[in-house]
């Protein structure tokens, strides 16, 4: 089949975990990819593999052009998941607890399309669907992604996944709070100054690099941190001692490996002698990513969780950074504090396999 509009692109699978020359490859693929973001780097996907990838197949591709140069990079994992009847063979990316995500390592649309096919012709053994979740719109790139394949004849969905808020850090924090309602205006000054007038040893905190540390150790705080979330709703929430302590173990390894490339955010609040809230963010492009957070139970009726918010985005604000990503997804309280958001994407590429026919037969 030729791809006319397309480059043409090879795919080949690499072992895993990755070896020096991937590792290379994909640094150089991120220094160049202006959609950079923490969920790019291959230390975080390792990590989520390594902890929640339960015996998963990890297959890492490169994508090369005619003359054998590296195109695209990818890291995909195949899995069965149940169906109905039968169970489903399904090759999909890498997403554990990320954000938005650019499936492949490429910020061209046109390899992109490529690099989807190439992997959907090489793959050595029948795949129901080809499915990339929680993809970024890549500032409208992947909707050329789209109409490409479309062009090819590729038999494919884009849908929306989930919507994302963010707070633009456009102007000052004076003047976000100058367009909130006066009742929320007022609202989030009194989150941290009813706290600072009640506790004098009031204190927001934030460690981005080793010497923020006491003593350059974070040892102290992570354990702090941790064993505040240990009473928290969140912990409460997991309904396996398991997923708690897969869950900690995941945030320390981020904590610890992305303190020293520059790109962790981990902010405490401490009042009455203890600590009452923490956010632990990652900081990549000019975005923080709030990612994983807590507050004392204890001290709800002062809204700890809300008074570290709303003191990371006035010291974000001081930092120069761009935006601040609230994760997740648009809940109702989120809409109080910011009206813009992105949506994310999931692209699911039908498979061949008989199950797959069907199924989109019945579908329409």
């Amino acid at each position: 089949m030729e791809y006319d509009s397309l480059p043409k692109l090879r795919a080949e699978t690499t072992p895993w975990p990755p070896d020096t020359a991937f590792r290379s490859q994909w640094k150089n693929l991120v220094d160049s990819n202006p959609y950079i973001s923490p969920f790019c780097q291959l230390e975080w996907m390792e990590l989520g593999i390594g902890i929640f990838g339960k015996g998963e197949r990890i297959l890492p591709y490169r994508f090369l052009d005619p003359d054998g140069k590296v195109q695209a990079l990818g890291v995909f994992q195949l899995v069965k998941e149940p169906g109905r009847w039968l169970s489903r063979t399904v090759l999909r990316t890498i997403e554990y607890n990320s954000q938005r995500i650019n499936p492949f390592l490429t910020s061209n649309p046109n390899v992109m399309a490529a690099a989807i096919i190439a992997l959907t012709e090489t793959v050595g053994e029948p795949i129901d669907s080809f499915d990339f979740f929680k993809l970024d719109p890549l500032d409208g790139a992947l909707q050329e992604v789209s109409t490409l394949l479309s062009k090819q004849g590729v038999s494919h969905e884009l849908r929306e996944f989930n919507e994302q808020p963010y707070f633009p850090l456009d102007g000052s924090w004076v003047e976000y709070l100058s367009e909130r309602t006066q009742g929320h205006r007022k609202r989030i000054r009194r989150y941290t100054r009813k706290l600072q007038e009640q506790y004098p040893d009031y204190r927001f905190s934030r460690y981005q690099k080793p010497d923020d540390f006491p003593q350059s150790d974070m040892t102290v705080v992570l354990d702090e941190i941790m064993g505040l979330f240990d009473k928290s709703w969140q912990a409460d929430a997991l309904d396996k001692r398991d997923a708690l302590y897969d869950m900690k173990r995941f945030y320390v390894g981020v904590a610890e490996e992305f303190l020293h490339n520059g790109m962790l955010d981990l902010c405490t609040l401490h009042c009455n002698g203890t600590l009452i809230a923490f956010e632990l963010n990652l900081i990549g492009g000019g975005s923080v990513h709030m990612l994983f957070g807590a507050y004392d139970r204890e001290y709800a009726d002062w809204s700890p969780g809300n008074a570290i918010l709303s003191e990371i985005l006035q010291d974000s604000y001081t930092k120069g950074y761009k935006r601040v990503e609230f994760g997740g997804e648009y809940l109702d309280y989120k809409k109080l504090w910011t009206k813009t958001s992105s949506p994310s994407y999931h692209l699911r590429i039908h498979g061949t396999t008989l199950k797959a026919t069907v199924k989109r037969l019945l579908s329409r």
